[in-house]
């Protein structure tokens, strides 16, 4: 069974530089896919998969225009890719509304950090191991159980400026 956990946390001066840094890369890159993923439709009537699409990011686009894209972990990036993906192929289905654009000050943006290793996240009572960030206090004590072996970490920085994050743990 997954359970997740939504806490605000208090990061120092370099996690909020990374954090920001990946945040507003994601929101780039999504942006840039459903741009290319609308002209690509118009041009040929077919979707393009995120797949092709992180292909040609990765292979073209970067190595040409905005080379700072690579700054951020490629996870992180590939998630964003996806949730493009995912909410297009929801679109087409009927099952959603066109997606949107991401704005930076109207919308709330996500940026994932993954599990690459059984113990890049660790959990203790007061603070949270996250991989590139390294150890990020909780505001909240003993919010996330410290037996928790937690598969996901998201990121998400409020218009308020709050960021907090959000686990998932597997039982």
């Amino acid at each position: 069974m997954k359970k997740a956990y939504k806490t605000e946390i208090l990061l120092d001066e370099r996690q909020m530089t990374k954090v920001n840094q990946t945040i507003g890369t994601c929101r780039y890159v999504y942006n840039l896919y459903l741009d290319t993923a609308q002209n690509h439709y118009k041009a040929t009537g077919k979707h393009l998969s995120g797949y092709d699409f992180s292909k040609w990011l990765n292979n073209i686009y970067t190595k040409q225009t905005d080379f700072w894209i690579k700054d951020v972990s490629s996870k992180a990036v590939k998630q964003a890719i996806m949730n493009g993906d995912r909410a297009f192929k929801n679109f087409f289905k009927g099952l959603a509304e066109r997606p949107k654009f991401k704005i930076k000050k109207k919308q709330d943006v996500k940026a994932y950090f993954p599990k690459n290793n059984p113990k890049d996240i660790v959990v203790e009572r007061h603070r949270i191991k996250v991989p590139t960030l390294g150890w990020i206090r909780l505001k909240e004590y003993g919010y996330i159980p410290v037996d928790a072996k937690v598969s996901t970490a998201r990121f998400l920085k409020k218009q308020a400026g709050i960021t907090c994050l959000s686990c998932v743990k597997s039982s």
